[in-house]
């Protein structure tokens, strides 16, 4: 997310080697799943997208499951919220004096089973860095495995995403 699960984070990966997580305006398709559980399933997306605009690690990383699994393009899998975590933190350094200009993700499909949910959207960001770095713009897609833990919070269980195909032109 997104960062996360995030998505912010997979831009930084990819501009400082892609990164995670993050959300809103476009869902379309919720299967027929409790309003309550939607409502948790789009508060979560909404703290993604929030995370990943403020460039907020551990808000990033507040959102994951313990045993959460990341996998980002060109990446080892990532297994457990705390390698997630260092992981991001470990983006900060080249972070330094960045902006983040926009993170979003349109979902296009939001389904609730149970105690568990699945989503699938288009991720953008663009991240723009002090002279003389060139910023960053990314879109890519992303898949989201969440799961509603003992408490009730839904949190991360999975993570994929990958680049969009570049225009051609």
């Amino acid at each position: 997310m997104g960062y996360s699960s995030g998505r912010c984070r997979r831009a930084v990966a990819a501009a400082c080697a892609a990164a995670s997580v993050w959300v809103a305006p476009g869902i379309v398709a919720a299967q027929s799943a409790p309003a309550a559980d939607r409502a948790a399933v789009d508060t979560l997306n909404a703290k993604e997208a929030k995370a990943c605009r403020e460039m907020d690690n551990a808000a990033s990383a507040s959102l994951w499951a313990e045993d959460g699994v990341d996998l980002i393009q060109g990446l080892q899998p990532m297994v457990g919220k705390a390698v997630i975590a260092a992981w991001l933190n470990g983006l900060t350094p080249g972070l330094k004096g960045a902006k983040m200009v926009y993170c979003t993700i349109e979902w296009k499909q939001v389904t609730v089973a149970g105690d568990w949910a699945y989503e699938w959207g288009v991720n953008r960001q663009r991240i723009e860095f002090p002279s003389p770095q060139q910023p960053f713009e990314t879109e890519g897609k992303i898949t989201l495995v969440l799961k509603r833990q003992p408490n009730g919070e839904w949190k991360i269980e999975l993570e994929s995403w990958n680049s969009s195909p570049k225009a051609s032109g």
